[in-house]
């Protein structure tokens, strides 16, 4: 804390400083030199809205605000458009001459810094005034007063057509407008009760495109977008619309604080990757990959269903993030839909890149004033490519053939829906010379592994539990045999349980059996049933046994997968990706809660 203190003191004496020789030039408060500088800045070119307000959020969390809250004035009682928009926070403020700095083009203290998000001082009047021509700048120092600066883009231009500028008026002491006074950030914090702190009032919005005037929808896209954008920076800057929080949104999936995390059993599988460096003016910088695989039913509201079924809330995230993800210091900027080598498509949304880079390094990414684009320079692609992104694009294509056959290939059920393996072993069961019943302890624990599962399923139903025991009891007994397919991290390539009176094969999607033997690029829907047969046998033999004959199998189980590992990892070594053994299956786990 005592070393965060120092660099909020630190900046706050920047600024002291630039405005000092902001004096000693002589500089005028002249915001522009010609009338026409001032109509055009508004067609900067902000893809959204809250692409703008981002700017501002940009500038709140540099400033060490630790709470940040976009807030809606209306008009009247009715609530159903905003009149105004307000970006508050608790950072460390300006002093009153740094705000009228601030509101002009380039005045910033921060020029050309590459440790944050700022470098050129063109966010906040620019995003200011593509939204609203007139809006007001309160800020709030340690132990000083709220001072405030006004910017009437109308008053302006015609003073800049009479005299070819318009001076910026002095801050002039004041208290926040009394919405703000009256509103609560999380249920308890008064802005206008802040020892220090910035409010950015966008006060005459002129230019609030059409889709984005509701107060629900505005709110709804806003905490969506504000979510990805800052979903590294969250929770250390709290981050609010309106009083409610934003939760970090993760296009990668991998996130557990994150919206749509874990909507579905069928998760993100993180793809190991290695970061890449590059020097700047003799310092390094960093470039740190992040790459995730999406199973082919993974935007599936119910993952039993086939792969056109209904769509869950993931599927918007995926489709409209679909690309590379690129992040400046945690903070994204852009999603590159090409690459030098290829370019996205839409079954791409399963596979998911980022790059977080070094503000060091922007001149290797070439982004934008407006910080919306990247241009990422050819010396950087080359360095991308020798550190195996060309590849983990490929590899995560084919991942995702392998992830739809696995799964088109799972749902190839009988009438009666049974898979054929489990058909075939109901069947030969009745050959069986003897029928082995299972010992008090085992009928025991199969009892409770039915009961288990049966509280999972009116846990996500909502049937009462009775009901749900019921159906389980009656899909056990109709099913003796099934077989499913779970991630067991460093398991065994199989293992099998009692469910009731069912006898379960749960085949590990994350041993390299599963990607190099079962669900091989050569594999076949008959290959798979075999294998299936294969292993039910093996799993019958040891749900039968007991004593040491139980004992054997299980050890026996653990060594086979030891070995059997090792030597696919022998026989394919270059394929790192099935080395990981992709979950591909993980969402088949939700057949063990059929209705």
């Amino acid at each position: 804390m005592a070393a965060e203190h120092s660099i909020l003191v630190d900046d706050l004496h920047r600024q002291r400083d630039y405005v000092n020789r902001q004096k000693t030039r002589r500089r005028g408060f002249s915001i522009v030199f010609a009338d026409a500088f001032l109509r055009g800045i508004r067609d900067l070119g902000y893809k959204s809205p809250a692409t703008a307000l981002n700017e501002l959020i940009d500038n709140s969390i540099q400033a060490g605000a630790t709470l940040v809250d976009v807030v809606f004035a209306f008009r009247g009682k009715a609530q159903a458009k905003p009149e105004m928009i307000a970006v508050v926070d608790n950072g460390h403020g300006m002093p009153p001459e740094m705000i009228r700095y601030a509101v002009a083009w380039g005045g910033t203290h921060r020029e050309n810094d590459r440790s944050g998000f700022g470098r050129y001082g063109y966010g906040l009047p620019s995003a200011a005034v593509s939204i609203a021509k007139r809006y007001t700048v309160y800020s709030k120092t340690p132990g000083d007063d709220w001072y405030a600066v006004t910017v009437d883009l109308d008053e302006l231009a015609k003073r800049a057509g009479q005299k070819g500028e318009a001076e910026i008026s002095p801050a002039r002491p004041t208290s926040l407008p009394a919405f703000l006074c009256q509103h609560r950030i999380a249920g308890k914090h008064d802005p206008s009760a802040f020892g220090s702190g910035t409010a950015i009032v966008l006060e005459v919005m002129d230019r609030l495109p059409s889709g984005w005037v509701q107060t629900n929808v505005l709110r709804d896209k806003l905490r969506k977008q504000i979510g990805v954008v800052y979903r590294h920076w969250i929770p250390s800057a709290r981050l609010f619309v309106h009083g409610d929080a934003v939760d970090p949104v993760d296009p990668l999936f991998q996130l557990e604080t994150a919206r749509f995390y874990n909507e579905t059993p069928v998760m993100a599988r993180a793809i190991e990757t290695q970061p890449v460096e590059a020097e700047v003016d003799g310092h390094k910088g960093r470039v740190r990959l992040r790459a995730s695989f999406l199973p082919a039913n993974f935007h599936l509201a119910n993952p039993r269903d086939s792969l056109k079924g209904k769509k869950n809330s993931r599927f918007a995230i995926m489709q409209e993030y679909n690309g590379l993800l690129v992040c400046r210091a945690g903070r994204q900027i852009d999603c590159l839909s090409t690459t030098p080598w290829t370019r996205f498509q839409n079954h791409d949304a399963h596979i998911k890149i980022e790059l977080d880079y070094d503000p060091l390094l922007d001149d290797f990414f070439g982004i934008t004033t407006s910080k919306q684009q990247i241009v990422i320079a050819e010396a950087m692609w080359s360095r991308l490519e020798a550190a195996g992104l060309r590849k983990l694009i490929i590899d995560l294509r084919k991942e995702f053939e392998r992830s739809t056959a696995a799964i088109e290939a799972a749902g190839s059920c009988s009438q009666d829906g049974l898979r054929p393996s489990e058909q075939a072993m109901q069947e030969a069961e009745k050959l069986k010379p003897k029928r082995v019943q299972p010992s008090p302890q085992k009928a025991a624990q199969a009892l409770e592994n039915l009961r288990q599962e049966a509280m999972l399923a009116a846990e996500q139903t909502g049937v009462p539990l009775a009901r749900a025991l019921a159906d389980k009891e009656a899909e056990t007994a109709s099913r003796p045999f099934r077989a499913e397919f779970r991630p067991i991290p460093e398991g065994p390539f199989y293992r099998c349980e009692r469910l009731g009176v069912q006898k379960r094969l749960i085949i590990n999607t994350q041993h390299p059996f599963y990607s190099t033997i079962y669900n091989s690029p050569d594999s076949t829907p008959e290959i798979r049933s075999a294998l299936e047969v294969l292993l039910f046998v093996l799993a019958d033999a040891e749900l039968d046994a007991e004593g040491e004959f139980e004992d054997f199998y299980r050890s026996a189980r653990q060594h086979w997968s030891i070995r059997l590992a090792e030597s696919l990892r022998k026989l394919h070594p270059e394929d790192s990706l099935s080395d990981k053994a992709a979950a591909l299956a993980e969402a088949l786990e939700m057949t063990k809660n059929a209705d």
